[in-house]
């Protein structure tokens, strides 16, 4: 991996703005040659070339040592250009930064300053219960007694004691849970439902526990709730998984665990609840949760809204796709208005690709083509998974096929054979592979039905993916499609046409 490259291919908008601002100001020279050198590597979104941006900017016969030395450079000013621009935006950073300038006041022996500083290091770390800094700051602070007269090293020792006391239990914590996670990683027989994974988390937390309190900590249970839901969804135990977290959900609101403080688990244990029936296909219980998260949504002037609105529509337009595509449409234009403002690739995405691939139930073909020709051109697209582009365009054909576009089909057949070459190698692809063959031979035929040879390769892809258990995602479901291609029912083979978009 190219640290440089991906760290340029990782910026934001705001982040990219700002490098240039600080390149402007801060750089540590030859600013010309960095910024092109940056504009060079961001504009390879696929792979990146690194002999042809080095002749680009050296020539054939350049110096190799001198293009690393700036890239090296490049890489320093990208860095310190976040730093500036990210300081003051999460209280660990600002926390780190107080305890930088009282190393700078203290190896200049400004002694009075330095404790000033290291003070206020103290209350950030106190606010966000940092406890390893504070273990730290304490040390410093000790040390600093031994220059100020005014410093009492005894109350200092005596709060590092006690941090001490806190901080040991935290890492305990952490341990269980380390040693937690990776047993749930290498274990693979779930199959017995939540049973076996409960009785794995008890007994780590016996084997590991030593402070009998922890099991009680409501923080430490949180945790537990996150590894035991993440196993389950990875394992695709979604009944499981609805039963556990209703359980705990209720269990959390007895103990009046879900307050203020910890309205984040509140609003994401609703989600995890929500998913896990529309990943069963019990959509109006989905539903019901979802107006539930709403609700909660709304709780302590909307503290965490923003957060969670995407989840929120995400619920909806996936309920409402699979039973009544005129609200899952006023769900898409609704969230697109509601979030028109905030200049979000991602959300934009999500509005395109939903709406594409309601169009295309609806069967409004050309709207469909219309909807992810847009996603093309969105930010947040260019730099998504090559895979998940690759679904796309597959999802592409289909759609331009139905809207009767042979032509195109067949010229986007040939763009992406070469585009995803390397994909179409691979035999986890092989179902997309048999989809595009399948979609050019469509177009052969006058008559709309598919030759000897299609049909034969559309009976064969059908029957693998009636076997296939666990399917990769389909931005469409390939099996009901392939169906009505072969004359037979859709629902009575697959699941419907309508698919599940996460």
């Amino acid at each position: 991996m190219d640290t440089l490259y991906s760290l340029i291919h990782s910026l934001n908008k705001e982040e990219i703005r700002s490098y240039k601002l600080y390149t402007q100001r801060y750089s540590t020279g030859g600013q010309g040659l960095s910024v092109t050198l940056f504009d060079l590597m961001r504009s390879q979104a696929e792979e990146q070339d690194e002999q042809l941006i080095f002749e680009k900017i050296y020539g054939p016969s350049g110096d190799k040592n001198t293009y690393y030395r700036l890239k090296n450079r490049l890489q320093t000013d990208l860095c310190d250009a976040l730093t500036v621009l990210h300081f003051d935006k999460h209280a660990a950073n600002d926390l780190h930064r107080y305890m930088c300038i009282y190393n700078i006041f203290y190896a200049k022996s400004k002694f009075e300053l330095a404790y000033y500083f290291i003070r206020q290091a103290e209350k950030k770390a106190q606010q966000t219960q940092n406890l390893e800094l504070l273990d730290l700051i304490y040390a410093d602070i000790v040390k600093l007694s031994t220059h100020i007269i005014s410093i009492n090293p005894e109350e200092y020792v005596t709060k590092q004691s006690e941090n001490a006391v806190q901080l040991n239990r935290m890492r305990q914590m952490d341990q269980v849970l380390a040693v937690l996670n990776y047993r749930i990683k290498v274990t693979q027989n779930f199959q017995k439902g939540n049973e076996t994974l409960l009785k794995m988390v008890d007994k780590t937390v016996k084997d590991f526990a030593k402070d009998k309190s922890i099991s009680e900590n409501k923080n430490f249970q949180f945790k537990i709730y996150r590894a035991i839901s993440q196993a389950m969804i990875q394992k695709r135990s979604y009944r499981e998984l609805e039963v556990y977290l209703l359980k705990t959900y209720d269990e959390f609101q007895k103990k009046g665990w879900l307050d203020k403080e910890n309205h984040d688990v509140n609003l994401q244990m609703l989600v995890y609840i929500t998913n896990s029936y529309l990943a069963q296909k019990k959509y109006d219980l989905a539903l019901q949760y979802t107006k539930v998260l709403g609700q909660q949504m709304a709780q302590y002037d909307k503290l965490l809204y923003d957060k969670y609105l995407f989840f929120y529509y995400n619920s909806l337009v996936i309920a409402y796709l699979n039973i009544d595509y005129d609200r899952a449409l006023a769900a898409i234009n609704e969230f697109e208005h509601i979030t028109r403002k905030s200049a979000n690739s991602y959300y934009e995405q999500f509005v395109h690709l939903n709406r594409a691939v309601l169009y295309f139930f609806m069967k409004k073909y050309p709207d469909a083509v219309r909807s992810i020709i847009k996603l093309y051109v969105n930010d947040y697209y260019k730099q998504a998974d090559k895979s998940f582009k690759f679904s796309i365009e597959i999802a592409e054909v289909i759609m331009q096929y139905e809207a009767g576009d042979s032509d195109t089909v067949a010229k986007r057949v040939k763009q992406i054979r070469k585009t995803y070459k390397d994909l179409l190698q691979d035999d986890t692809f092989r179902h997309e592979k048999a989809i595009l063959d399948i979609a050019l031979g469509l177009t052969e035929s006058d008559d709309k039905r598919p030759n000897t040879k299609t049909a034969k390769k559309i009976n064969n892809v059908i029957d693998e993916l009636i076997e296939d258990k666990n399917p990769p995602a389909q931005v469409i479901n390939y099996l009901p499609w392939l169906a009505t291609k072969a004359g037979l029912d859709p629902v009575k083979i697959g699941d419907g046409l309508k698919v599940e978009i996460k």
